[in-house]
């Protein structure tokens, strides 16, 4: 059995966001990362960033993730940057950690020298630091690939309470922030999808769907059929591995 898997995996709990990305490909957003500071105390950064991981399907139900999502090639990743994740652990007598620590320094303290910091994008501690209730509180096991959107152009990073303004009321939706990565359908590995919405995707798919990834650009009944002989039902594929 592969360690890692051959694609790039973006997993989302919710059709309506999975049919979005096949119309409009993978919206950024800044999102809250944890930085372990030591002793219990933590700071909060906003970074914008479009993430992924490359879990292998083994694995599948296994880690925070819903059940729908999108694979793209590991080609389409590569020509698009996306970098993995440093899991740096939670001690402070770590080399790593004390990077993370004078990184997350800098940031607080001269957000323009943006080289002395950027190392903040890509890491994580190995541990949430803040577990959340009824969630995996393994870092590590997320094998996290990220693109992030360079500060302080064009979108900067965010402070605690500058995230906080950004994000808005509990449960509103995220505001989308930069360039979308896009897609044409041979760049889709497969789609995963749960038993309950298969029939609801596959008719978005062939009767809805006007763009594929991004693109703007009309999509033919060839890219149409591509897509729904790429769908698989998570259900079957737990059962099946």
């Amino acid at each position: 059995m592969n360690i890692y898997s051959n694609a790039f995996f973006h997993r989302v709990d919710q059709l309506r966001f999975l049919t979005g990305i096949l119309e409009d490909g993978f919206k950024a957003h800044y999102c809250k990362e944890e930085v372990y500071l030591g002793k219990g105390n933590v700071s909060y950064i906003g970074i914008p960033m479009v993430c992924f991981c490359d879990i292998p399907l083994a694995f599948i139900s296994r880690n925070n993730y819903g059940k729908c999502g999108i694979a793209m090639k590991r080609s389409w990743g590569k020509q698009r940057h996306l970098e993995p994740v440093l899991y740096y652990p939670n001690d402070l007598g770590c080399q790593s950690t004390k990077m993370i620590i004078k990184a997350a320094y800098a940031f607080s303290t001269n957000r323009k020298v943006a080289d002395a910091y950027r190392i903040l994008g890509y890491s994580k501690p190995v541990k949430k630091i803040n577990p959340i209730a009824g969630r995996c509180s393994d870092n590590y096991i997320e094998r996290e690939w990220r693109k992030v959107y360079a500060n302080p152009a064009p979108l900067k990073w965010l402070t605690e309470a500058e995230y906080n303004t950004y994000r808005g009321p509990s449960g509103s939706p995220k505001k989308s922030v930069g360039t979308p990565l896009v897609f044409s359908a041979d760049d889709v590995e497969f789609i995963l999808i749960d038993k309950a919405n298969e029939t609801n995707l596959r008719d978005f798919i062939m009767n809805h769907l006007q763009d594929i990834g991004g693109k703007l650009n009309p999509i033919s009944l060839d890219d149409k059929c591509t897509l729904l002989s790429k769908v698989i039902v998570y259900e079957s594929m737990k059962n099946n591995i």
